[in-house]
């Protein structure tokens, strides 16, 4: 897998904007010239819609009642090593480093980064000078060629010192000190969970709009997903840079972490809730980590996500069919996770079926109710993290999720169909395209609000 990043990713951004634009002119153009074509597209986009939207609303009530205890003081301490790849990473490592460094922990604690050795800006020097300075720090300098994330974690799992508790972040995540106690009563306690999944905050410093956009859809999300649709008996996984596990379970090589995979994190998460391996959500454990604040930065992250969510359904599209260990509403969940890049360009091609309808009335199109149901679905999403509890830090962000919720729900609409036609049209290999977030302010530890 070849690994891009910074200007490497520009064709990738150009080439995502070429598909979606080359894609809704051909569809358009079809249902231009054969309207009776955009009548059953509309139809069964308008179907999925409709799934979607009652299972994201009525998850989100659900979530609204589900609370989550803090844990109570650990009744012994954990050895714990916290596994951190980075690839020029030092604007991020100049913040983060130091904030780890002052936590206190009083069982046995190794901060162990994982340096690439293609790194160029300074990152492996500046790690060895911490690690000269705090005795738990450990930098480890990796010299096979870069290969993504999944392949520096593994990489990592193999050189860290024993534990107990291994965690995974990202460079650009900080853990503080409230959160390292609860990780530590989770861990601690009498019947400690297999995994754990944490909240994940903001560190951008000042959020701009996108950025405070994206934490407020990551805390729906993770309250829907995570809390509310696992209750249920759904799918449960860890990603977004963080995750906390029992070291044991990386010596079964069910859990191998995959380094071929883009998006490791949510492949793991199958197999272990095809193995009866259930990861827990814990919201008082929190870290911070950076959100994208441009629109280049968004897409070159979420196009890398949707090409890796296509991986995931090759791999693991017959895996609902399985039955050991398998409920039945988990089941149900996995067919819905590994579709969800054909549900994006099917709910796009929906938008475009029924935009084509509404100007070309009559004719043998699709009625005007589907037509407009096709094109303003997302519009009905922006109230869900209000039903799940998860309030705006100010008031004008009010406005700006109700409108930017079904912005975001269009724009993944159209990333999922690029995405599509470049993995099996184009049949473009797979690369890791690390998304540059470069630190723009603040001074050192994690600062600003959710």
């Amino acid at each position: 897998m070849r690994v891009t990043e910074g200007k490497g990713s520009v064709w990738d951004r150009w080439l995502c904007l070429m598909i979606a634009v080359v894609l809704s002119a051909g569809a358009v153009g079809l249902f231009a010239f054969v309207p009776r074509a955009a009548v059953p597209v509309a139809w069964v986009a308008g179907a999925a819609a409709v799934c979607f939207v009652a299972r994201q609303l009525a998850l989100s009530l659900v979530a609204a009642f589900c609370r989550v205890e803090p844990p109570a003081a650990p009744a012994r301490l954990a050895s714990l090593t916290f596994i951190i790849p980075c690839l020029n990473e030092l604007p991020s490592l100049r913040r983060t480093v130091p904030a780890m460094m002052e936590l206190q922990y009083g069982g046995r604690v190794v901060f162990c980064y994982v340096c690439e050795g293609a790194s160029t800006d300074g990152s492996l020097a500046y790690l060895r000078e911490c690690a000269a300075a705090d005795a738990r720090i450990l930098a480890v300098q990796k010299t096979t060629p870069p290969a993504g994330r999944g392949a520096a974690v593994a990489y990592g799992l193999r050189e860290a010192p024993p534990c107990e508790v291994v965690g995974f972040l990202d460079a650009d995540h900080v853990l503080d000190q409230g959160s390292l106690d609860a990780l530590a009563g989770v861990f601690g306690g009498e019947s400690p969970p297999v995994a754990l999944q944490g909240r994940c905050d903001t560190l951008n410093d000042p959020p701009n709009a996108l950025a405070r956009l994206l934490t407020a859809e990551r805390h729906w999300l993770e309250r829907v997903e995570l809390l509310a649709g696992a209750r249920l008996g759904g799918m449960r996984q860890f990603g977004g840079g963080q995750g906390f596990f029992q070291r044991w379970l990386f010596e079964d090589e069910r859990f191998a972490v995959d380094e071929s995979m883009i998006l490791d994190d949510t492949d793991l998460s199958v197999r272990m809730a095809l193995n009866g391996q259930c990861i827990e959500f814990n919201p008082h454990v929190a870290t911070r980590s950076l959100q994208p604040d441009t629109l280049t930065e968004f897409n070159d992250q979420r196009f890398r996500w949707a090409r890796g969510w296509l991986q995931l359904a090759r791999k693991h599209m017959l895996a609902p069919l399985r039955r050991e260990r398998t409920s039945l509403p988990l089941r149900l969940d996995l067919a819905r996770l590994v579709t969800t890049p054909f549900a994006g360009l099917l709910l796009w091609l929906g938008f475009l079926a029924g935009g084509v309808a509404l100007a070309r009335s009559g004719c043998g199109t699709a009625p005007g109710w589907l037509a407009r149901a096709c094109l303003l679905w997302p519009l009905t999403l922006g109230v869900g993290p209000f039903l799940a509890g998860v309030f705006p830090g100010r008031l004008r962000d009010v406005p700006l999720v109700l409108l930017g919720v079904p912005v975001l729900t269009w724009a993944y609409a159209w990333i999922c169909a690029a995405s599509v036609v470049d993995v099996f049209v184009l049949r473009r290999s797979p690369r890791y395209a690390k998304t540059v977030k470069p630190m723009r302010k603040g001074g050192p530890g994690p600062t600003g609000d959710a």
